[in-house]
């Protein structure tokens, strides 16, 4: 099985909160799938280099009001994460944590997500969408 991780992020938002957003959903990938990430590297003069992700991790954008379709329509693959408008809006972990147990989830609204699995079941999901530019 090809695995492919994507994450998605809403058309409207301003590159700083994007980069951000990828960055944080990344981290969860990461931790979530840590087989993903490569062993250590030295430089030629033993400087060890942190592992980075063995796979590529295409960033792609749609518009916000797709996201939650998106997101239902990923609910068989095995990673599905979602940076909720909840997240940007507290003020720290324990403020998010009450605000996402405080809705069911369609009363949350993503701003940008991350799907993972089989590479066919990704594509299906997402393959239309244009990459972030």
């Amino acid at each position: 099985m090809s695995f492919k991780p994507v994450i998605i992020l809403a058309d409207d938002l301003p590159i700083g909160l994007k980069a951000n957003f990828a960055a944080v959903l990344g981290m969860s990938l990461g931790q979530l799938c840590p087989d993903l990430v490569g062993a250590d590297t030295p430089t030629q003069d033993s400087v060890q280099i942190a592992g980075i992700t063995t796979v590529a991790l295409p960033i792609l954008c749609a518009p916000a009001a797709d996201l939650p379709a998106l997101f239902e329509a990923a609910a068989d693959l095995p990673v599905r994460l979602a940076y909720m408008r909840a997240a940007f809006e507290a003020r720290d972990y324990a403020d998010y944590t009450t605000r996402i147990a405080a809705a069911p989830l369609t009363g949350h609204e993503p701003q940008a997500i991350l799907l993972a699995g089989p590479r066919k079941a990704v594509d299906r999901t997402c393959g239309r969408l244009p990459l972030l530019r």
